[in-house]
């Protein structure tokens, strides 16, 4: 499931489109837009029911999943002993980080390779009842994003002839449309025009659209002995 659909991006943007437009927005926009949100935030999101993920020991109290938030855990294991949750137990989870961390002020083992693993659930859906719905705020990031790159594509599009565009390699007859002029004046009238390259050059994701992201980032903490 992605964090936004085809009736989101329309919705954003304000305009109907065709099939063949809604099957690109589905299957390349709106994945290229959450694979640069997940990207960024450094985990996966969308909600999956049952990961497997084996990592090494660090002699850390802690360790962060590779999805968030975690739904339920299934199991816990460290040395392959099977490990119990609960304060009076052997670690506790905090779910909408996505951490998983040792009780009693222990440590998972020294360091080890793939001695840890834990199986559980993870991500937002809206579908998944156990699961919390997308945040609007990044449904509506996703959708922007989608939304952006079609009507920078239908922009270049609008410019072009009906029927296949050629070069002019392949087909000299026909006329294309390819405006490429920045700026146009003619007596005190002056017109300054989008460059598409500069559109399709742009990041997925611009300024603002990481500062609301920015809650969803984990955060790492350090003790104050090490700051010392």
């Amino acid at each position: 499931m992605a964090l936004s659909t085809v009736s989101d991006v329309k919705s954003v943007i304000g305009v109907d489109m065709s099939s063949a437009d809604e099957t690109a927005i589905t299957n390349i926009f709106i994945p290229a837009v959450d694979a640069a949100i997940k990207n960024y935030l450094g985990y996966e999101l969308e909600y999956t029911s049952s990961i497997s993920e084996t990592l090494d020991g660090t002699n850390e109290e802690e360790f962060y999943t590779k999805a968030a938030p975690i739904v339920a855990v299934t199991s816990v294991t460290e040395d392959a002993v099977a490990l119990t949750e609960g304060n009076d137990e052997h670690f506790v989870v905090y779910k909408a980080e996505g951490r998983v961390r040792k009780t009693n002020n222990k440590r998972w083992s020294t360091i080890r390779l793939q001695n840890v693993t834990i199986v559980y659930s993870a991500g937002y859906s809206d579908s998944e009842a156990t699961a919390e719905d997308i945040p609007k705020d990044l449904k509506f990031i996703s959708a922007k994003g989608a939304g952006k790159m079609f009507v920078t594509a239908a922009a270049l599009s609008a410019q072009q002839p009906t029927g296949e565009v050629k070069t002019h390699n392949a087909d000299t007859s026909t006329d294309a449309n390819f405006n490429l002029v920045r700026q146009e004046s003619l007596g005190d009238y002056s017109a300054t025009y989008e460059s598409i390259p500069n559109l399709l050059n742009e990041g997925i994701l611009n300024e603002m659209d990481m500062r609301v992201l920015s809650k969803y980032k984990r955060q790492y903490f350090t003790s104050a002995s090490i700051l010392d």
